[in-house]
């Protein structure tokens, strides 16, 4: 996952210029410093926890759905012919690609180089042949995500975990005053919770157990913060979604 500024999510941030606004005005500057970096480090502590939970095998899955997460974005783009979907299936692709390329080489994966070629190409064709296209990386990446065998509850917990923080963490970047100011970046995290979501929902590590409907309805939850690829006027305020996101890392600790 790539590094993102850290933002402070509005409510927490009016109440931090309210206290400095309180201080003498030397004192403002350093104070609002001294909150940043403490903000800072909660936040660099809560992904350090998430990545401890990821091992190797683990983090070339997320790779995988990462970009699968892209091409869902891309493909219901397309199927409303609506403009976006081209940059879904280059920028983010080559940029999550290359640093597994050689680990993908090596395990003989479906997916290669040639079909980020195909995606390339494919943003110039017909929808139906840009359709066809995203279908057949989709396949290629499920087929190389299959070769890693069996996944036990642990891995799908901290795949879903991983998948759903980076999510939120975009949602809080694309969106400011309840209003979408980065497109791309809000699109992004809908493929991200998208896919969760599916892994959630019908993981076989999963369904069934004590606790499993709790984190679901999480993360149904969390999704509802992305209702369509193109988002209304008007959407949820960042710290909402956080607040969900927290009750499903605690319905994830559970289930541990």
């Amino acid at each position: 996952m790539t590094n993102r500024p850290v933002r402070i999510c509005g409510a927490l941030a009016a109440i931090l210029l309210l206290g400095v606004a309180a201080l003498p005005a030397h004192a403002g500057a350093s104070a609002a410093v001294r909150i940043a970096a403490v903000e800072a480090e909660g936040s660099a502590s809560a992904e350090a926890r998430v990545a401890e939970r990821l091992d190797a095998t683990d983090a070339y899955r997320l790779a995988l759905l990462n970009m699968k997460g892209h091409l869902s974005v891309a493909r219901a783009l397309v199927q409303l012919r609506a403009p976006g979907a081209d940059y879904h299936m280059r920028q983010p692709m080559q940029d999550i690609f290359r640093p597994i390329e050689a680990e993908l080489e090596r395990r003989k994966a479906p997916f290669t180089a040639d079909i980020l070629v195909q995606l390339e190409n494919a943003v110039t064709g017909t929808p139906a042949m840009t359709l066809a296209t995203i279908e057949s990386a989709v396949f290629a990446i499920d087929g190389s995500f299959a070769q890693t065998g069996a996944m036990d509850a642990r891995s799908v917990l901290a795949l879903s975990e991983s998948l759903l923080r980076e999510a939120v963490e975009m949602y809080a970047e694309a969106v400011f005053d309840n209003e979408v100011v980065d497109l791309r970046t809000y699109q992004s995290g809908r493929g991200f919770a998208t896919v969760a979501e599916a892994l959630v929902r019908h993981s076989s590590r999963l369904t069934g157990r004590p606790g499993h409907d709790d984190l679901l309805k999480a993360v149904v939850l969390i999704r509802q913060a992305w209702p369509a690829v193109i988002p209304p006027a008007i959407v949820l305020d960042p710290p909402s979604v956080a607040e969900w996101l927290d009750r499903a890392e605690a319905a994830m600790d559970d289930l541990r």
